[in-house]
Protein backbone atom coordinates (compact mmCIF):
# COMPACT_ATOMS: atom_id res chain seq x y z
CA UNK A 1 0.00 0.00 0.00
CA UNK A 2 1.69 3.49 -1.27
CA UNK A 3 0.24 6.88 0.56
CA UNK A 4 -0.36 9.44 -2.32
CA UNK A 5 1.19 13.31 -1.81
CA UNK A 6 -1.72 14.31 -0.58
CA UNK A 7 -2.17 11.57 1.78
CA UNK A 8 1.36 11.87 3.00
CA UNK A 9 0.69 15.78 3.79
CA UNK A 10 -2.37 15.35 5.71
CA UNK A 11 -0.40 12.69 7.88
CA UNK A 12 2.36 14.75 8.88
CA UNK A 13 0.20 18.11 9.29
CA UNK A 14 -2.57 15.40 11.55
CA UNK A 15 1.00 14.12 13.45
CA UNK A 16 2.35 17.74 14.06
CA UNK A 17 -0.34 18.75 15.34
CA UNK A 18 -1.28 16.10 17.94
CA UNK A 19 2.24 16.24 19.08
CA UNK A 20 1.64 19.99 19.76
CA UNK A 21 -0.97 19.50 21.30
CA UNK A 22 0.49 17.13 23.26
CA UNK A 23 3.47 19.30 24.54
CA UNK A 24 1.39 22.29 25.03
CA UNK A 25 -0.43 20.47 27.62
CA UNK A 26 2.76 19.08 29.37
CA UNK A 27 4.11 22.33 29.44
CA UNK A 28 0.94 24.05 30.82
CA UNK A 29 1.19 21.11 33.86
CA UNK A 30 5.12 22.21 34.17
CA UNK A 31 3.79 26.49 34.64
CA UNK A 32 1.17 24.85 37.42
CA UNK A 33 3.46 22.08 39.39
CA UNK A 34 6.58 24.96 39.43
CA UNK A 35 5.05 28.36 38.91
CA UNK A 36 1.57 28.12 40.40
CA UNK A 37 2.91 29.62 43.94
CA UNK A 38 4.10 32.51 42.20
CA UNK A 39 0.72 33.00 39.92
CA UNK A 40 -1.28 33.03 43.28
CA UNK A 41 1.06 35.29 44.77
CA UNK A 42 1.06 38.03 41.75
CA UNK A 43 -3.02 37.71 40.76
CA UNK A 44 -3.82 38.22 45.04
CA UNK A 45 -6.20 40.87 44.28
CA UNK A 46 -7.97 39.87 40.86
CA UNK A 47 -10.81 38.68 41.00
CA UNK A 48 -10.97 36.46 38.00
CA UNK A 49 -7.69 34.36 39.38
CA UNK A 50 -8.78 34.33 42.97
CA UNK A 51 -12.46 32.83 41.99
CA UNK A 52 -11.17 29.80 40.60
CA UNK A 53 -9.17 28.92 43.14
CA UNK A 54 -11.83 25.96 43.29
CA UNK A 55 -10.43 24.06 40.47
CA UNK A 56 -7.15 23.73 42.39
CA UNK A 57 -8.35 20.58 44.01
CA UNK A 58 -9.81 19.11 40.84
CA UNK A 59 -6.28 17.30 39.73
CA UNK A 60 -4.96 17.69 36.57
CA UNK A 61 -7.62 19.16 34.30
CA UNK A 62 -8.42 21.24 36.97
CA UNK A 63 -4.38 22.74 37.01
CA UNK A 64 -4.84 23.24 32.77
CA UNK A 65 -8.02 25.56 33.86
CA UNK A 66 -6.25 27.66 35.95
CA UNK A 67 -3.52 27.96 33.73
CA UNK A 68 -5.22 28.56 30.84
CA UNK A 69 -7.29 31.09 32.74
CA UNK A 70 -4.23 32.87 33.66
CA UNK A 71 -2.57 33.20 30.28
CA UNK A 72 -6.22 34.05 28.90
CA UNK A 73 -6.14 37.59 31.70
CA UNK A 74 -2.46 38.17 30.63
CA UNK A 75 -2.72 38.24 27.19
CA UNK A 76 -5.92 40.02 26.66
CA UNK A 77 -5.37 42.14 29.77
CA UNK A 78 -7.03 45.24 28.73
CA UNK A 79 -10.41 43.69 27.85
CA UNK A 80 -10.27 41.44 31.47
CA UNK A 81 -9.30 45.14 33.37
CA UNK A 82 -12.55 46.82 31.87
CA UNK A 83 -14.61 44.18 32.86
CA UNK A 84 -13.26 44.16 36.80
CA UNK A 85 -11.66 40.90 36.62
CA UNK A 86 -8.10 41.51 36.55
CA UNK A 87 -6.09 44.03 38.72
CA UNK A 88 -3.80 46.55 37.06
CA UNK A 89 -1.83 46.18 39.98
CA UNK A 90 -1.13 42.67 40.00
CA UNK A 91 -0.42 42.15 35.90
CA UNK A 92 2.66 44.38 36.96
CA UNK A 93 4.13 42.62 39.73
CA UNK A 94 4.03 39.63 36.85
CA UNK A 95 7.41 38.66 36.30
CA UNK A 96 8.50 39.91 32.35
CA UNK A 97 9.60 36.02 31.86
CA UNK A 98 6.39 34.22 33.14
CA UNK A 99 4.36 36.82 31.23
CA UNK A 100 5.88 35.72 28.14
CA UNK A 101 5.58 32.40 28.78
CA UNK A 102 2.04 32.80 29.49
CA UNK A 103 1.52 34.81 26.19
CA UNK A 104 3.49 32.34 24.74
CA UNK A 105 0.78 29.35 25.70
CA UNK A 106 -1.97 31.74 23.86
Amino acid sequence: MTLSTADTLFLVIGVIDISGLFAGIGYMLFLANTKMDILQRCFKNSWGVTEGNAFEYSGVWGRIMIIGRISGYVTFSTFYIKRGLLSPDDLKELPVQLKQKLIALQ
